[in-house]
This record gives C-alpha cells, structure tokens and sequence, in this order.
C-alpha cells in the first residue's frame, strides 16, 4: 500500500471507533493455549477503552515502509483456489462476525507463530469504507461511492505481567503493595486485508505489520499468506548483503569501497523520494554492480557478489535502499574505538599510514570536546 492509502485508512479509525461494530479477540498463554475468547461491541465501552483500542489498530498501520510496513503478494495461483485465501476473504466478507472463521484464524495463528513462550492476544476488527474517486482535471473528489472497501485488521499483542507497586489507598490512608495483573502491549506483529491500492480493493495483497526491524516470523507469513519464501526482516537484509559484499570482493572491500556505496545508495533515495515522496526508494543490484565497477572492482568480482546475492535473497534483484544502508549514522569500529558520523561525513574519513601503523582519520572542526570538556586541536605547525 502507498502511504497515501494508508493515511485513508488510519483516518478511518479514529478514537470513537465509529466506523467499528465490535472488537474481536482471542487470548492465548505461553503454552499456546487458548484462555478466553471476546467479542467486545464498540457501543458498550468507555471513551478511554475505545481510545486505546483505536491505538492499537492503528499502530498496526504505522511504520517504515520496507521496514515496519511489508507488502506481501499472495502467490496467483492459491488467490480463490486455497483454504488459506478462502479464509481471508470470508473474514472480510462477514466483517469478522461469523465464530467459526474467526476461530479458526485464531488456531492457524497460535500453531505458526512462535513467541518464545510468550501470552498474547489476537484481536480483530473489519470495517467497510466507500470508496470516492477523483477527478483526473480539476482533483475534486466525486459526491457518490462507486465502490464499498470490505478489509480487516488483526494486531497480535504480547501480554506483560505488570510488577507490584505502591499505591495509596484512600480507604485505609496508606500505600500499600498492589499488582494491576496483566497488561495488554503495544502490537508485535499485525496484518491488513484486502489493500486499498490507489483507491481500490486488492485480494492479491496483505498489508503486513512487524514492530521489530530484525525479525518479523516469516513462519506465520507463509501459513496464512502461503509465501513460500517469505521477505527477510530489515536488519536481517543489512547484515545478509553486509557480509556478502565483504565475503565477495575480499581485500578489495575498502573503506573508500564502503563509504562510496553507501553515500550513493543515499542520494539515490533522496532523488527517488524527491520524485515521488510516496514511493518506496528500491535499487537493482545491477545498479550495485555499476558503482562497484566505477570504484575499479573486477567484472569478476562484480559477478561473484551478485551470483552471491541472488543465492542469499532467494533470487531477488531489487531491494529496498533503507533495508541495506542507515540513512542516518555511519558507524566504524576498531578492536580500540569506535567512531560514529553522520551518513554526509562518511566520505570525508581518510586512510593513511602513519610510522608504518594505519590510522583512519576524521577532520576536526571548528568546535572539539573530550569528555565533556571543550580542547583545542593543534598541529605542531600551528603550535
């Protein structure tokens, strides 16, 4: 989903949830099993209750996209002609009344998904959205829907123990040790269904949530989605393609090498979102191969990193700029120090061998504190 059809829909879900009849939902113990089922209508909670839940929907919206926010694409051929998709749609259709698809939503989540034997709940809510379309010369939204968006949303919350506090007790004028019990998360992990995809309905595709960059179970993906081969969490992509340039290239993986890479995969995500602020800023591997080619890489080594990568990443030839590169810091560590810039300084550090011992140089500024304590940079020139 585009971010703009994503703002759509989180606009939908507002504190009231007025748009919502009720809230689903399924508590499940670290055993995997199942302690209480819930079916919660909107009408009968308290103002703060509706405002916590609407919190929860919507963070299963939010999000990098690429990172937090995963577009997954169901295979075609199981798309009307499998129990999984079948399954979805009849979620969709009924707006998750019907019990029995519910349950057993609820039993293919808790016998895929492994949370390292943590309690969570499985809540649900559906909504239907008339859909307006635009006009295309004067961007006027039309006054009539020509279309009802059916979708739903499931967030997969942890359950956390809360520890004992003291709390003042009016009646007995004291503080005394008490434990609220448990306490419902922030989502982990979540999913929407059908995609709103530029203003329309979309069963080929699961807008996927995961809170966590370095793992995002890929084993629930494949059992309610059947992907084969699920995308690799965010971190788990860095570290992947971090290892196998420095595997392929070997000695000829430099600084010079690393910084350039980065620095160029950066500005082609700046220029990428310039054009198109909504779009997910992507680079081909072709276009890896291109700049380790300028930097005067071997053709053969160029190929062996990209052989490699297609190994890796089950094929794949595009990727996600964010997912290889941190846009914001450039890290360097020796077994002595560690040095941390801003991505636009990376191409300033220097190597250069000083009494027969490397060093990796920064430039020092106008301003230099050790410890707190402003200093004074003199060369012996300057002394």
């Amino acid at each position: 989903m585009k971010t703009e059809d994503i703002r759509r829909i989180r606009k939908r879900i507002d504190a009231t949830l007025g748009n919502f009849r009720s809230i689903y939902g399924c508590y499940v113990n670290g055993a995997g099993e199942i302690v209480t089922t819930m079916e919660i209508p909107v009408l009968e909670m308290e103002t703060e209750e509706r405002e916590m839940y609407s919190t929860i929907l919507k963070k299963v919206l939010s999000g990098t996209q690429g990172r937090n926010q995963i577009s997954i694409e169901m295979p075609t051929d199981k798309v009307g002609n499998s129990d999984e998709h079948t399954l979805l749609m009849a979620l969709k259709s009924t707006q998750a009344r019907d019990e029995n698809m519910r349950d057993l939503l609820y039993q293919r989540i808790i016998e895929s998904l492994d949370m390292d034997g943590e309690s969570y709940v499985i809540i649900l809510a559906a909504d239907t959205y008339d859909l307006y379309t635009k006009d295309v010369k004067d961007e006027e939204w039309s006054e009539e829907s020509n279309e009802q968006f059916e979708y739903f949303i499931c967030a997969i919350c942890p359950v956390k123990t809360s520890k004992a506090v003291l709390q003042y007790l009016p009646g007995q004028q004291e503080f005394r040790g008490i434990s609220t019990g448990s306490l419902l998360s922030a989502p982990a992990l979540g999913f929407m269904f059908p995609v709103l995809e530029e203003g329309s309905s979309d069963i080929y595709q699961v807008q996927y949530y995961t809170k966590s960059s370095s793992e995002n179970h890929g084993e629930l993906i494949t059992a309610l989605f059947m992907v084969e081969n699920p995308p690799m969490a965010a971190e788990v992509q860095k570290e992947t393609f971090n290892y196998t340039l420095a595997e392929s290239l070997g000695k000829d993986c430099s600084l010079d090498i690393v910084t350039t890479l980065q620095a160029r995969l950066l500005a082609r995500a700046e220029a990428l979102k310039e054009e198109t602020p909504s779009a997910v800023a992507e680079v081909d591997i072709e276009d890896i191969g291109e700049i380790l080619t300028d930097k005067g890489i071997s053709d053969e080594k160029v190929k062996e990193f990209s052989e490699a990568v297609g190994e890796r990443f089950d094929g794949a030839g595009t990727f996600n700029i964010g997912n290889l590169v941190q846009k914001r810091a450039f890290e360097v560590k020796t077994p002595e120090t560690r040095i941390i810039t801003a991505s636009e300084n990376a191409l300033r550090l220097k190597v250069k061998e000083i009494d027969g011992i490397t060093y990796i140089l920064i430039p020092a500024g106008e301003s230099v504190t050790v410890n707190g304590v402003e200093v004074s940079v003199l060369t012996e020139e300057n002394k």
